[in-house]
């Protein structure tokens, strides 16, 4: 178990070909338990006990016929992924489907396609910010980092879970647009801003690698930018993104439009 832990923590083909990743901490452990993901095994430690209103999460795992395994603290600490171990952490089934966009059932639908993000922490940022705001789902391209790294699993904060994550085939575009989906992406030489744009349509908010989407972009989509100070020239994708669909959002919700993210067919 211990080493197949080290194994799931640094290897991503190792993670990929078992269909496993690891999660760690409370928070997402419930997270995923909540969820209805299936646990192989759940590792914890006297730290773990200290606070007694954990021991309701061993109880809901043994529910569940979870297998548990108590270690030593020094154990978890030296296979933890994170500075400081909270005591427990958990081995999980999860492969993230191939699929493309999928229409709600209610409403126009609002969807975000990370293309090309590098950065684990931004990923989960934005699978944070597009759960929280209600968006149906988030697609994710080939070049992407992985969404069960386990910094995306932290970074997210258990949104993973909550909302559908998927891996878009290499033809997704030509999908979206089938479906009469607007494209919009983020380019600092657009001539409109984020705000001055329809938000109320059936829309695919892009972010990631603005040199490839661009060239999509100009025949299928439309380009925006964020107005910044002229001091700032960026920002990262996930603060980016955020402010895109919470002002996507807010626009729609004035309109009487309301997110159904798990009313879908």
């Amino acid at each position: 178990m211990i080493r197949t832990v080290i194994h799931l923590l640094s290897s991503r083909r190792f993670r990929e070909r078992g269909g496993r990743a690891v999660v760690e901490g409370r928070r997402i452990v419930e997270e995923a338990l909540s969820s209805g993901v299936s646990f192989q095994f759940v590792l914890y430690s006297p730290r773990f006990l200290q606070d007694p209103h954990n021991k309701s999460v061993l109880a809901r795992l043994q529910a569940q016929s979870v297998r548990l395994l108590y270690v030593t603290d020094r154990l978890l600490e030296s296979i933890s992924a994170v500075e400081t171990s909270q005591g427990i952490l958990g081995v999980i089934d999860w492969s993230l489907p191939q699929r493309d966009f999928f229409p709600p059932t209610v409403g126009p639908s609002l969807f975000v396609v990370a293309e090309a993000v590098q950065d684990p922490g931004n990923l989960g940022t934005l699978i944070r910010s597009a759960q929280a705001c209600g968006a149906h789902g988030l697609g994710v391209t080939r070049g992407t980092v992985e969404v069960f790294n386990p910094k995306t699993l932290r970074a997210s904060a258990g949104s993973v879970f909550r909302m559908p994550i998927f891996q878009l085939s290499e033809d997704w575009v030509e999908c979206a647009v089938g479906q009469a989906m607007t494209l919009r992406t983020t380019d600092v030489s657009a001539h409109r801003a984020y705000d001055e744009v329809s938000w109320t349509e059936p829309v695919i908010v892009v972010l990631g690698n603005e040199g490839n989407g661009l060239r999509w972009a100009s025949e299928h989509g439309e380009a925006m930018h964020i107005p910044m100070v002229p001091t700032a020239d960026s920002l990262n994708v996930a603060i980016a993104g955020s402010i895109i669909l919470f002002h996507a959002v807010s626009v729609r919700r004035r309109a009487g439009i309301f997110q159904t993210p798990l009313d879908v067919v």
